[in-house]
């Protein structure tokens, strides 16, 4: 028998020891949730997610990994009491207190799309598609653009222009000026990357960070 708990058991037990002590399932309808079974019940990156004072349930009825559930725990957690208004879209650098992770974000989240779909607009066109993401046409002359909701009140747009003989191919992430009322800086960052893991791999149901 182990002495000792691993930190991710540590930090994952103290998440649920503050889910238990609010009201979570009360939050359902800001959270964008239903209810089902003591568990609030929403998409997390186009795939079901139950959450209850268990614990976090994923496809299959598998546990999702750490930096999942880190994400899930905090967007529950941070739920505000009245819904913010939806501002206009902004960059990752232009959220509050995102400065000492916007190389982190950049480096794993943005660079890994430029690379992976430079040359190749069509497989990304795909893989967008299958995670659920909108098509916007006409996205200020952006090769290709389209808006995802990877948490329900949480909606990320992406814009890609391909490389050509002048420029590589440039990505951006976006997301909307209220998104500080859901994630802070940190598990925003990790849930861009985990959006980008899932359309970089062209199978949404297979990534891990």
């Amino acid at each position: 028998m182990r002495d000792s708990m691993t930190v991710f058991e540590k930090t994952y037990g103290w998440y649920l020891k503050q889910l238990a002590a609010c009201d979570f399932l009360g939050r359902a309808e800001r959270l964008g949730a239903r209810v089902g079974d003591e568990a609030l019940v929403f998409s997390f990156l186009n795939d079901p997610i139950a959450i209850s004072r268990a614990g976090v349930i994923g496809p299959g009825g598998q546990a999702p990994g750490f930096s999942e559930c880190i994400v899930l725990m905090n967007y529950i957690l941070r739920c505000p009491e009245t819904l913010p208004a939806t501002g206009d879209w902004v960059t990752y650098r232009e959220v509050k207190g995102s400065g000492p992770l916007a190389v982190y974000f950049s480096e794993n989240a943005v660079k890994p799309l430029q690379d992976r779909f430079a040359g190749n607009v069509a497989a990304l066109e795909a893989a967008c598609s299958a995670l659920g993401g909108r098509k916007e046409p006409g996205t200020g002359g952006y090769d290709f653009s389209a808006t995802f909701f990877p948490l329900p009140r949480v909606p990320l747009n992406l814009r890609f222009n391909d490389a050509d003989e002048e420029f590589p191919a440039s990505c951006t992430l976006l997301f909307t000026s209220d998104v500080s009322a859901w994630l802070d800086p940190e598990s925003l960052a990790i849930l861009a990357v985990l959006f980008a893991q899932k359309i970089a791999t062209g199978d949404p149901s297979a990534v891990r960070p």
